[in-house]
């Protein structure tokens, strides 16, 4: 369950909104470590994207090392870029 209360708009004064997340576990075990490690997967993904992109902006010889760069890189969702 997310709790995005504050008030008026969800907003809690100059600070923003906070958000509550419940899990209830053992069942929700799964979510609840997803939500745990979710910002350590997004700067592992932001990683690999930026050494994707230095390989192609600075080059590398072999073709299918291009060529897999650019797959990966189109199988990162824009938004777990913007971290």
């Amino acid at each position: 369950m997310v709790d995005a209360g504050g008030g008026k708009g969800g907003r809690t004064g100059e600070r923003g909104v906070k958000a509550t997340l419940t899990f209830t576990l053992p069942d929700d075990q799964g979510e609840f470590d997803a939500a745990l490690l979710g910002r350590e997967a997004l700067t592992a993904l932001w990683e690999i994207e930026n050494h994707c992109r230095a390989i192609l902006k600075h080059g590398d010889p072999r073709e299918d090392m291009r060529e897999l760069c650019e797959m990966i890189r189109a199988m990162i969702p824009p938004m777990c870029l913007q971290v």
